[in-house]
């Protein structure tokens, strides 16, 4: 299907032919209202769904939030979440699971080292277990909620939450077709047709295709994905969205590289210390989702959905697990084999009396996740080994043998009630509690050993915000949170649930153009996951960790043409687990901080140039938790970018990722396991919109 997309690209439009154009054409927003909700960065479009998006109340009070809107993603070529998530404070990488993971840490707290930091897509949680990384073809916006005051559908988290919002149809026809070649034989086809079926129904679909030789050496990428979804209309008063979302996503499982006498970067950053006979590991995800929103007057609204994803991740790897005498990287081989079921739902009810705006809430989710591993450690009998500067593959790989099979089921229901409270036109109070009811049953196949988990939590979170003037205002946000963890320790054990509670203070300026906000927050969480330090090959809970720092983001837009964001935080997370060979958090640096740049310079017709570019710094970061002492050192990465319109239907593009081939460590698990930064990456595109 995907050889024929450029041909699709250019014949899709006579799709439309036949279905005039019955609402008028979406209107854009400005780029902030009064300084009263997020800071949206770039330009959001009216027609946005607001069945799929965080709501007023959380809005109102993220005072420390932002909205990366399409057109500054597209700006600031946002290949994967990691990029766009670099245009907000507070976000380190983490462990991308051998590639296969969209991983981050936000204010110094990660999520499992497996499973990933948890993130939304259109108000459901999307990697409950596991989740493929995002294809940016699908993405209109992504939403960083920070803080206790990022509440979104009820859920609260000290440290903050990302919710993606896919594209979804408008009453406007249009098609686009974006063709892409670039570094290392990439190609890239992305097509989007959106078009109105009747007065009150329009559909659209998103598909992308994605072919890469690959920068590592023998890791090449595959990916696809097909993303229809439908809008029904009747009247002003009720919608009801269908999303869905067709992943598959293929690469070999590539651990990177280890650090050779404690120098993350010592070693070539394209090779490849696994084995190409292992093929590809193979990621299948699947989604969908039917929202509804419907207004009952006297400004009551309900909010309601469901959305039911299924997924699965297999294949074989050879990883490395020991370097010996300085050259022979020895390595373990392992077979993966994971199912995942996710069933979710959720209703709110809100409205405003007098000056109380109240929420009621349920929500709930049903979890089938099946996590079946096979592997072989290496001995010195038995090496499995290959040589660090001169790898030699092809060989004979070790009978695997059983390792985890576990069988994990999650029943969990949670109400919420949550109120902002208008005291006057400066004063603003939110309060909100939580019950989280739930049942989580691990069954250990091979031993028989099963371990059940039964409570019902109550978590709090208040906030307030005070408008010293129309353009300044002061925002404190606390609240508790709490979150179940996968799988099993090295006995065989699961883990306790993990619980925060956190704080923010801080204060933001709206002026012509300008935003600027600086927070101070301090979080504690106990029963995070890290790597075990005794066997790296399990994972093990931190005794407790805190974080507390201060952030600053601030967006100018210098008309007419010029539009600068930038951030920066100070981020000092440390752990008090005597069992850790350090205090300091994996791959959290102490200090990081973005500026992008962009400026738009076309006619009235729609002709003419449009620049980008922007450097990122990341600090030294602790690069493993064991007695090594490994530090991934500091670096700063630029990008660039140049597009010319030809007309509002065609465009050029030519961007450059890591402008001055800057080398660095991206992140890493262990000292064996470091995933080396992209080297200076090139891309050409062309852009169809009709």
């Amino acid at each position: 299907m995907f050889r024929h997309l450029p041909a699709a690209a250019l014949l899709s439009p006579l799709l439309f032919c036949t279905f005039p154009a019955f609402a008028e054409p979406e209107k854009e927003e400005p780029a902030v209202e009064d300084g009263q909700e997020i800071v949206v960065l770039g330009t959001r479009r009216t027609g946005a769904d607001p069945t799929l998006s965080s709501g007023p109340v959380t809005e109102r009070m993220s005072q420390s939030s932002r909205s990366i809107e399409r057109d500054l993603l597209v700006a600031a070529g946002t290949y994967r979440l990691s990029d766009a998530l670099e245009l907000v404070s507070g976000v380190s990488n983490q462990n991308n699971r051998g590639g296969f993971l969209d991983n981050f840490a936000i204010r110094g707290f990660l999520g499992t080292p497996d499973g990933g930091a948890e993130y939304y897509v259109d108000g459901f949680l999307a990697n409950r277990g596991m989740g493929p990384p995002r294809d940016p073809s699908t993405v209109e916006r992504i939403e960083l909620l920070k803080g206790p005051a990022g509440a979104l559908f009820g859920d609260v988290d000290p440290g903050g939450r990302v919710n993606i919002v896919s594209k979804t149809p408008g009453f406007t026809p249009s098609a686009s077709a974006v063709l892409t070649y670039g570094s290392f034989n990439t190609r890239r086809v992305e097509l989007d047709a959106n078009m109105p079926i009747s007065r009150t129904f329009a559909g659209r679909i998103v598909v992308a295709g994605e072919d890469s030789d690959g920068w590592r050496d023998h890791v090449t990428l595959s990916r696809r994905t097909v993303a229809p979804s439908l809008t029904w209309r009747p009247s002003d008063a009720f919608r009801l969205t269908y999303v869905g979302e067709i992943t598959r996503f293929d690469a070999p499982f590539d651990r990177g590289i280890p650090a050779l006498n404690g120098d993350a970067n010592a070693l070539p950053r394209s090779r490849f210390y696994g084995e190409p006979n292992d093929g590809v590991t193979r990621f299948r995800n699947e989604r969908h989702q039917l929202t509804a929103l419907a207004d009952l007057g006297d400004s009551w609204s309900l909010n309601a959905g469901i959305a039911w994803r299924t997924g699965s991740l297999k294949g074989f790897s050879s990883d490395q697990s020991r370097l010996v005498g300085g050259t022979t990287l020895w390595r373990q081989r392992r077979s993966r084999d994971f199912v995942v079921d996710d069933l979710s739902a959720r209703i709110e009810l809100s409205g405003q009396i007098g000056a109380h705006r109240l929420s009621f809430g349920a929500k709930g989710y049903l979890l089938d996740y099946a996590e079946r591993w096979m592997r072989r450690n290496p001995t010195a009998a038995a090496p499995y080994a290959i040589d660090i500067f001169n790898p030699v593959y092809g060989g004979a790989p070790p009978v695997l043998l059983p390792f985890t099979n576990n069988h994990e089921k999650r029943w969990s229901g949670t109400l919420y009630v949550q109120d902002m409270w208008e005291v006057s036109d400066r004063l603003t109070l939110t309060g909100g509690v939580r019950l989280d009811a739930y049942r989580q049953r691990i069954h250990n196949n091979n031993t028989g050993a099963t371990g059940r988990a039964v409570d019902q939590p109550v978590n709090f979170r208040a906030g307030a915000r005070y408008k010293l003037d129309e353009r300044i205002a002061l925002h404190a946000n606390w609240g508790e949170s709490f979150l179940l963890n996968s799988g099993t320790d090295r006995f065989g054990q699961g883990f306790a649930p993990e619980r925060g509670k956190g704080y923010e203070l801080g204060v933001t300026g709206a002026w012509a153009g300008i935003d600027v906000a600086v927070t101070w927050f301090d979080i504690r969480k106990q029963g995070i996951l890290t790597n075990d330090p005794t066997d790296p090959n399990f994972l093990a809970p931190v005794g407790n960790l805190r974080s507390r720092g201060i952030e600053a983001d601030a967006s100018i837009k210098l008309a007419p043409h010029w539009q600068i964001v930038a951030n920066y935080a100070w981020t000092h997370a440390r752990t008090d687990d005597a069992s850790f060979a350090t205090d300091r958090v994996l791959d959290v640096p102490e200090h990081a901080g973005t500026l992008f740049v962009l400026g738009r310079f076309q006619d009235a017709t729609g002709r003419g140039l449009s620049l980008s570019a922007g450097a990122s710094y990341m600090g030294d970061r602790a690069g493993a938790i064991d007695g090594s002492g490994l530090v991934l050192p500091d670096y700063v990465k630029a990008k660039a970018a140049v597009e010319y319109a030809f007309s509002p239907a065609l465009g050029l593009r030519l961007e450059a990722d890591n402008l001055f081939d800057a080398r660095y460590a991206q992140s890493s698990y262990s000292p064996v396991w470091i995933f080396p930064g992209a080297p200076r990456t090139v891309r050409a595109s062309l852009r169809i919109t009709l």
